[in-house]
């Protein structure tokens, strides 16, 4: 398995793309990710303090998230900044424990939406 992170500095943009970037999550991004081939998980992550945001991705094979890499380009126009991407293999994946029940939908792009 191999993991992959983009993130984009937006730390000169204003705070406003963040709400921007929620919204193009659930309404767009969400449909395009849910069903990637060799896709295991993704995680969008912000922090509107420093002008960070980007995505944490769990890929089965090499060849899937290499794919990724050509072809993600709505984050990148939207913003006009490209990210920095980092590429490493999974050395082992645990899960802890805890309450809740499932992952999918959880994070603040769901605020403003009932059902994704």
């Amino acid at each position: 398995m191999y993991a992959l992170i983009l993130n984009w500095d937006l730390s000169q943009k204003p705070k406003e793309i963040f709400e921007e970037l929620r919204k193009y999550i659930a309404d767009e991004s969400w449909k395009r990710y849910e069903s990637k081939k060799g896709l295991v998980q993704k995680i969008w992550y912000s922090n509107i303090e420093t002008g960070q945001f980007g995505g944490i991705y769990l890929w089965e094979t090499k060849e899937a998230m290499e794919e990724e890499i050509r072809t993600m380009y709505r984050v990148k126009t939207m913003t006009e900044v490209n990210p920095s991407i980092h590429r490493f293999d999974i050395e082992a994946i645990q899960e802890g424990s805890h309450s809740i029940e499932e992952l999918t939908a959880m994070g603040l792009a769901w605020i403003n939406k009932k059902n994704p």
